[in-house]
Order: C-alpha cells, then sequence, then structure tokens
C-alpha cells in the first residue's frame, strides 16, 4: 500500500499528506500551519524562516543545526499524528561581541562610558554611534570600530587629523607612517639606498660630511597645515633619541613631550619605534584597518578613549598607558 504524499511549494519536497510542515525546509504545508507559523512569530515565538544564516566558520557546531543555513529543528507531536518541525534561529555571534569604550581626561581618570552591543561604532562629531559634538578637531563621521572574524578593528574614515592608535609595543616603521609623540607629529620616509657616485673626471674628491655615509629613510616633523618643517635622517647602525631634554632630537617647547621620550631604534635596513617609558605614550596614524586589544587606547579628534573587552580584565597590554613620565 502506498502513502500518499504532499509536495512543498517551496523546495519541492515530498512529504506524508499528514504533515504540517515541510521536513526539509521547514516551511508551512497547510493553511493552519501557516497561521500557527504567523501567530508564533509575531508572539516572539521561535519559529522563524531559514534566512538566519549558516554558522560562522570555526564555531562549534549544535545538535540538531542544519549544517546549511544553521537552524535547529525541534520535532514535536503535532495534531493529526504528524510531525511538527520548529526551526528556531541561531544567535548571530556578533551579537556577543560587545565592548565598552571609556573616554579618559588628561588626567587619566574616567569621565564617560560607551556600552556597545553591535557589530560596528562610528564615531564623529555630528554623526554616527558615538558623538562628540563640542570638539572641532573631529571630523562630522571620524572613525569606525568593527568586529572582523574575531578581531576589533579600527579605521579612520578620511577624517581631516586622523585616528590614532597607541603603541603597546614596539613599532616597525613602514613608509608614509606618522607618528604622534607628544604634540608634534612626524612622518617616516625611505629613502633608499644611495647609489655608487660616479668618479670625477680629475680625480678630485668633494668636500662634505662623511658620517654617516648613508642616509635611508627620514622623520619630518608636520605643521598642522601639514608643511614640513624640521627633519631628521635616519642611517643604519644608529639609534636616534627624541625627547623633551635629552636625546639627538629634542623639543624643549613641547610640555605633553617626556624628557626622554622615544627611540628609534636602527635594526639592519629597518627602524623601530620604542616608548622610553614617556607618561602620554606614542601613537600611530590609523592607514587600514589596525587590531585593538583590551586595554588599547584611540585618540580622535581631542578625545582619549580606552577599548575594554568582556571577560580580558586584568589582562591588557604593558604599553604606554601607565608608564610613568620623566
Amino acid at each position: 500500500m502506498s502513502l500518499s504524499l504532499g509536495t512543498c511549494e517551496y523546495c519541492g519536497r515530498q512529504n506524508d499528506a499528514s504533515a504540517q510542515f515541510c521536513s526539509d525546509c521547514g516551511k508551512p504545508l497547510t493553511k493552519a500551519a501557516a497561521a500557527r507559523t504567523a501567530v508564533s512569530a509575531g508572539g516572539g515565538g521561535g519559529v522563524v524562516s531559514r534566512t538566519s544564516g549558516p554558522p560562522s566558520p570555526g564555531a562549534t557546531p549544535i545538535e540538531g543545526a542544519c549544517p546549511l543555513c544553521g537552524s535547529v529543528q525541534a520535532q514535536s507531536g503535532g495534531g493529526g499524528g504528524g510531525t511538527t518541525v520548529e526551526r528556531r534561529s541561531i544567535p548571530d555571534r556578533r551579537a556577543d561581541h560587545s565592548l565598552t569604550l571609556i573616554l579618559v581626561s588628561e588626567m587619566a581618570t574616567e569621565v564617560a562610558r560607551f556600552e556597545r552591543r553591535h557589530a560596528a561604532t562610528s564615531i564623529g562629531r555630528t554623526e554616527g554611534d558615538i558623538r562628540f559634538p563640542e570638539d572641532q578637531f573631529l571630523s562630522p563621521l571620524h572613525a569606525k570600530l568593527s568586529w572582523e572574524e574575531g578581531r576589533l578593528e579600527v579605521r579612520d574614515l578620511g577624517s581631516r587629523n586622523g585616528t590614532w592608535v597607541f603603541l603597546d609595543e614596539p613599532h616597525r616603521l613602514n613608509d608614509g607612517d606618522v607618528v604622534l609623540i607628544g604634540s608634534q607629529v612626524l612622518r617616516f620616509r625611505r629613502l633608499g639606498y644611495p647609489g655608487p657616485y660616479t668618479a670625477e673626471a680629475d680625480a678630485t674628491k668633494r668636500m662634505g660630511s662623511m658620517t654617516p655615509s648613508a642616509d635611508i629613510a627620514s622623520l619630518t616633523q608636520l605643521r598642522a597645515d601639514g608643511s614640513a618643517r624640521d627633519v631628521i635622517q635616519l642611517s643604519p647602525g644608529r639609534d636616534v633619541h627624541i625627547g623633551r631634554e635629552r636625546g639627538d632630537w629634542i623639543f624643549p617647547y613641547d610640555p605633553s613631550m617626556s624628557a626622554q621620550h622615544a627611540t628609534v631604534r636602527s635594526e639592519d635596513a629597518d627602524f623601530v619605534m620604542v616608548d622610553d617609558h614617556s607618561r602620554n605614550g606614542i601613537a600611530i596614524a590609523a592607514r587600514g584597518a589596525m587590531v585593538l586589544q583590551h586595554g588599547s587606547r584611540i585618540m580622535v579628534g581631542d578625545k582619549l578613549l580606552r577599548v575594554e573587552l568582556p571577560g580580558a580584565a586584568g589582562t591588557a597590554g604593558t604599553g604606554a598607558a601607565g608608564a610613568a613620565g620623566s
């Protein structure tokens, strides 16, 4: 005796004639089932469509979850002896990615807290999720923090003054990096190794400094309008110290700079920026996405924000945030 089968108009699956819902896609097969689905969805029940989305890569599989759409099928006895399949959505993993941004004063005291439970948070003067309308150094829409594959990243949104990330460890400088030391904005540029000099026709040597013999990079002090002021040359095998009172490059007029603030350390053909336990730290202007950790500090406009991540208390990086200045 053959069983009477009903075809689902959504996925084409053949089901038992007494079934209220499709055993494959979970769509209602009868008017009564459709009405029950509408009531459940309107009252916050667990019945949803199959658009709940697949599980994220690397996520722990949930028993009974569909490997394609990530929803859970719970079977229970329905009217007429059939099997009712209810589909419950799996919460988006991004909903668990909460964070707190703490506004910090110049005296390192907490001014305000911003609790966020979203995948992305934008910051600006007149637009965004967090706004500081009184900050004239902040662009209308300035920066965005977002969760990407389990990492918290910050991006500058084309702001006038940039988005700054304070260093928690030594940073290997890349061509075009812009660094904030005290209130000085410095741009790092690579010059490349100089080529061999051609011999003079009469073999007469030129006068000039031979030490150091090769400058392969430079740091340029930038004015507020972006123009260059002072420049210091960088060469292999020579460390450069920067500070308010001591070092190879000093800025006695900058009270926000520590007496000895930073070192540009030479490592073969590379240069590494190192914080010398300064009071205010060293920041790098964000280019593209920069990963943030628990305890990371960012500056947008004249606002200093500290990142706190749930479950990470006491694991903040040992950067410039709490170091005593000299």
